[in-house]
C-alpha cells in the first residue's frame, strides 16, 4: 500500500473520529477503517465511555473480511482494562496483515505499549502519519490525561476595538445570530462552562447547549461566587436536567444559603480565598480530580483576565464583530494591570481565523 493510500484511509478514519467530539470525554476521539484489496470492509468510531472502541467496532463490522487486510486507526490501541477490555488482546484474532496507526496514545499507561504488544503478536505496524491531526483533535484529552487538569478555553465576543460591552454593560448582541448559533455548537464540545457571579447577576443565563446537533447534551455549569451572592431565584436553577451546577465559594460564605442550594441539587464547593478572589489553580485541580477534562470560560471579563494573567488558559476563542463601541468606561476583553513593554505581551500561537456572517472568528493557543 502506498503512503498516499495510507494517508487517504487515515483521513477517512479521522472523519469518523470527529463524530465523537463532545461525546467521548474523558476518553479520546478515535476512528478506524479496515481495508482489504483496496475495499473498505469495516469502519467505526468511539461513541463514548463504556462503549466499544473504534478499532473493535470496525473489526467486528468487517468480520472475516478483515483477514489479511489493513487496519487504519487514528490512535494507538489501549492495553489496559477500563470500562472495556484491552483492544490489543482482541485485534490479533482478526489475523490482519498490517496496522497503520496515526499517533501514540499520550496516556502513560498506554504510550508505546499498544504498538509493542501488536508487534510482539506478529503484526506489521506503521505509526506517525498525520500525528499532528490527532494532537489537534484530542487536545483536551492529551492535556487532561497527562496533567490531570482540564483544558481551558477562554471564549469572548468582542467589538473591533476590543470591548465586551458598552459603558452601561449592555452586550446583547455584539456578535451576529449565526455566530451565536455556532457558539452553542462549540459549547457542546466541552465538559463544562464557567462564568463568574457577575454574569449570573447581570444576564441571568441558562448556560445550556441549545443546538440541534447536541440533543440531550449535559453540560456542567461552573459559577465562581466568592461570597455566595447567587440568587435563590434564577433561571439556571430550573435547568438541572441539562447538567450539574457547581458553585465555588469562599470558606466563610453563608452555610444557610449553601444548604438551600444543596437541597435543590446544586453542589457548593468551598475554597480558600486568595484575597479577594478564589484560587483558580485549586479550582481547576479540583475539577480535574472530579473528571472534568475541558472547560469553556465564557465570562466575565475580570475572571477571563485573571485566567490569562495567571497563564492558566490553553486556548483563546474570540468572535470579533465589525462594531466600534468606544468609551474609556466600556469594559475590555483583557483588562488587569497590563504589561509595560510590548515584548512582555501575551502572544498567541497556531492562529486560525475564518468568517461567520460579518464576524471574524479567531482561535489561538497560549
Amino acid at each position: 500500500m502506498s503512503k498516499l493510500k495510507d494517508i487517504e484511509y487515515l483521513q477517512m478514519s479521522y472523519s469518523l473520529a470527529e463524530k465523537g467530539k463532545g461525546l467521548t470525554s474523558p476518553n479520546p476521539n478515535v476512528g478506524a477503517v479496515v481495508v482489504n484489496n483496496n475495499t473498505i470492509v469495516g469502519y467505526g468510531y468511539h461513541k463514548g465511555p463504556g462503549k466499544a472502541h473504534a478499532e473493535v467496532v470496525a473489526l467486528d463490522r468487517a468480520g472475516q473480511k478483515a483477514q489479511n487486510g489493513t487496519l487504519y486507526i487514528t490512535l494507538e490501541p489501549c492495553t489496559h482494562w477500563g470500562k472495556t477490555p484491552p483492544c490489543v488482546d482482541k485485534i490479533p484474532n482478526y489475523k490482519l496483515k498490517r496496522i497503520v496507526i496515526s499517533d501514540y496514545d499520550s496516556n502513560p499507561i498506554v504510550y508505546k505499549k499498544g504498538v509493542q504488544a501488536l508487534q510482539q503478536a506478529g503484526t506489521e505496524v506503521s505509526i506517525g502519519l498525520l500525528a499532528d491531526k490527532n494532537k489537534k483533535l484530542n487536545e483536551t484529552y492529551i492535556k487532561y490525561i497527562t496533567k490531570q487538569t482540564p483544558f481551558i478555553t477562554v471564549k469572548a465576543a468582542i467589538s473591533l476595538d476590543g470591548k465586551i460591552a458598552t459603558k452601561t454593560y449592555d452586550s446583547q448582541w455584539i456578535s451576529s445570530a449565526p455566530t451565536r448559533e455556532y457558539v452553542h455548537l462549540l459549547r457542546g464540545e466541552y465538559d463544562a462552562i464557567l462564568v463568574g457571579i457577575n454574569t449570573i447577576l447581570k444576564d441571568d443565563p441558562l448556560l445550556t447547549v441549545r443546538h440541534p446537533n447536541w440533543p440531550g447534551k449535559r453540560l456542567t455549569r461552573i459559577i465562581l461566587d466568592s461570597h455566595l451572592r447567587f440568587p435563590l431565584e434564577t433561571k439556571i436553577i430550573k435547568t438541572l436536567s441539562n447538567g450539574r451546577i457547581l458553585i465555588f465559594t469562599g470558606e466563610n460564605s453563608s452555610t444557610q444559603k449553601a444548604s438551600i442550594f444543596e437541597k435543590k441539587g446544586i453542589e457548593v464547593i468551598r475554597m480558600p480565598l486568595t484575597s479577594p478572589n478564589l484560587d483558580l489553580n485549586k479550582i481547576f485541580t479540583w475539577l480535574g480530580k472530579h473528571g472534568i477534562s475541558s472547560v469553556l470560560v465564557e465570562g466575565g471579563g475580570l475572571i477571563q483576565t485573571s485566567i490569562l494573567e495567571e497563564k492558566l488558559a490553553d486556548k483563546i476563542f474570540l468572535t470579533v464583530s465589525p462594531k466600534l463601541i468606544g468609551g474609556a468606561e466600556s469594559p475590555a476583553f483583557f483588562q488587569g494591570k497590563g504589561v509595560e513593554l510590548v515584548k512582555d505581551a501575551l502572544n498567541l500561537k497556531n492562529i486560525t481565523s475564518y468568517n461567520i456572517d460579518k464576524d471574524i472568528i479567531l482561535e489561538g493557543y497560549l
